[in-house]
């Protein structure tokens, strides 16, 4: 699923607004419904698995059905962060 992101970010002058954007079909091959815990695991594992040492709040998501997609939607704070510990990705996120 996290080949099939679709990444869009805006710089603003203190963070950078991140927009994911996943195929419906992909989502609910690993999720049963649109929750903010799953939002959050999703942009979590997918800041690491591209290293970026991002910090995400105000994190949202939504179900837009007509254009089949699942977006979520995040702030992402970078001043005063540390280097992020590596972590493994689950393997049904990296399919």
């Amino acid at each position: 699923m996290i080949d099939s992101i679709f990444e869009r970010r805006i710089k603003e002058p203190t963070c950078y607004k991140l927009s994911l954007e996943i195929p419906e079909k992909e989502y609910y091959n690993v999720y049963d419904e649109v929750t903010q815990d799953a939002a959050k695991e999703i942009l979590n594992n997918f800041l690491q698995y591209h290293q970026d040492d991002g910090r995400p709040t105000d994190i949202d998501i939504k179900h837009s059905k007509n254009d089949h997609i699942v977006q979520i939607n995040s702030k992402l704070d970078y001043l005063g962060n540390d280097h992020t510990k590596e972590r493994d990705i689950p393997d049904y996120l990296n399919h």
